[in-house]
């Protein structure tokens, strides 16, 4: 599961609970800080923040942080983030976990001040450590991620099995997700399936994804594909990339829901919200022409996108674009300069196109020697075409030594993964 922006809830202003002051004795500071909430709640925005301010100045915490509050989203007084931060900072040094919380997450996203994830982690684990729920949600996923912190799977767990039961959605995903992988505790699916329940129940869309996932599988419950779907499309309506991808994927089986006109709607909806598998899907389908019409021009922008955002299939894709010609101006250049992005994340189709350049000399000087060593790369991985330009490269002696019998098992090995071009060699060899 991906890490998301963490909701702010403390930072979205929709109701203010008058709530007492523990932190200054001082009852004059405390009705005036009431009488801010009252007419905040009363919709006099502009009157609560007179009211916040002059509390705020005499020293109280929470007519501090409601105050920053104010700024932060621009009610009743024009919005200011910065002098938003200097409030926050002022009543999370007082002790208030509201504060603490608001403040790393400022740390964490650069909002006021710039972006120090060490601060970021430090501040929610103070937060945390006083209950509050939201930080010890962000305290587990900074140890979860590695987010100012060194990754510590067990610690994370600890710090979401403590919001999970008090019903944090966002928790309760994370700790299913733990769960599913064994990440600081036993693998346990059902354990994970049961999380991922009580996520969805309390409205994350992560955690409807997730558990879809495990119904459409069969992980820690029944196989049920109707229910994942259900799921899928209740994160999907959430806005959930991911959901709308695997949503789509099943709209495209003719075993599930066979429906190719939702399956495009769902499968665009994620490329529009920049899930990169997404796009290089639609992508192809634009390539190949057999769902929607051929437009090559389309395709390489979807490819583009995907390869902007690191999908390594995408930038091989668009690198023969290229190279070819195809949708944009034909740029050997750029075609090998894709063609490395892929390879050099280990895609084999990449690394086979890094040999061919080498091979046929296109955008880079002829050399065999290095074509033999990018095939080698994506032959380890199985890939045909690769040992079929292999076998040649052994069969003839070109940028390695020449050993024929070596070459011919590379062939057959070649004709074996579905490789055409090594069958048709085999034959001419045989004759």
């Amino acid at each position: 599961m991906k890490r998301g922006i963490l909701l702010l809830v403390s930072l979205v202003l929709f109701f203010v609970v008058a709530r007492s002051a523990t932190l200054f004795d001082n009852d004059s500071l405390n009705i005036v800080y009431s009488k801010g909430v009252a007419a905040f709640n009363n919709g006099k925005y502009s009157d609560a923040v007179k009211l916040w301010r002059n509390a705020a100045e005499g020293g109280h915490a929470m007519a501090q942080y409601d105050y920053g509050l104010c700024l932060y989203n621009g009610d009743g007084i024009e919005q200011n983030i910065d002098e938003a931060f200097s409030w926050f900072l002022k009543a999370a040094v007082q002790g208030l976990p509201d504060a603490q919380f608001s403040v790393g997450y400022c740390c964490e996203f650069g909002y006021g001040i710039g972006i120090s994830l060490p601060d970021a982690a430090e501040w929610y684990t103070m937060a945390a450590s006083q209950g509050y729920t939201d930080a010890e949600c962000a305290a587990g996923i900074c140890h979860y991620s590695g987010i100012g912190v060194e990754v510590n799977y067990q610690i994370a767990v600890e710090w979401f099995k403590r919001a999970a039961q008090k019903d944090n959605a966002e928790a309760q995903s994370y700790l299913g997700t733990c769960y599913a992988n064994g990440y600081g505790v036993a693998s346990d699916e059902v354990e994970a399936a049961k999380w991922y329940a009580k996520a969805a129940e309390n409205g994350s869309a992560e955690g409807a994804y997730n558990l879809g996932g495990c119904y459409e599988f069969g992980l820690g419950v029944e196989s049920d594909w109707w229910i994942a779907m259900d799921l899928y499309e209740k994160a999907a309506e959430k806005g959930l990339a991911e959901a709308q991808y695997s949503l789509a994927l099943c709209y495209f089986n003719e075993y599930m829901a066979d429906d190719r006109k939702k399956a495009l709607e769902w499968l665009n909806e994620a490329a529009v919200n920049g899930l990169s598998d997404a796009q290089y899907m639609l992508g192809l389908l634009y390539f190949e022409g057999n769902v929607v019409p051929e437009d090559v021009e389309k395709a390489v922008m979807w490819f583009s996108q995907a390869a902007e955002q690191g999908n390594a299939d995408a930038q091989c894709d668009l690198g023969f674009c290229f190279l070819t010609g195809q949708g944009v101006a034909g740029n050997t250049g750029a075609a090998l300069q894709w063609f490395m992005k892929s390879a050099t994340q280990k895609n084999a189709r990449g690394q086979h196109n890094m040999g061919v350049c080498y091979y046929e000399g296109l955008g880079v000087e002829r050399s065999y020697e290095k074509a033999v060593e990018w095939f080698t790369l994506a032959a380890e991985q199985e890939f045909p075409d690769a040992l079929y330009y292999l076998g040649v490269c052994h069969y003839n002696g070109q940028g390695v030594e020449k050993d024929q019998s070596k070459g011919l098992k590379l062939l057959r090995k070649a004709k074996q993964g579905g490789c055409k071009e090594a069958r048709e060699a085999l034959i001419i060899l045989s004759e």
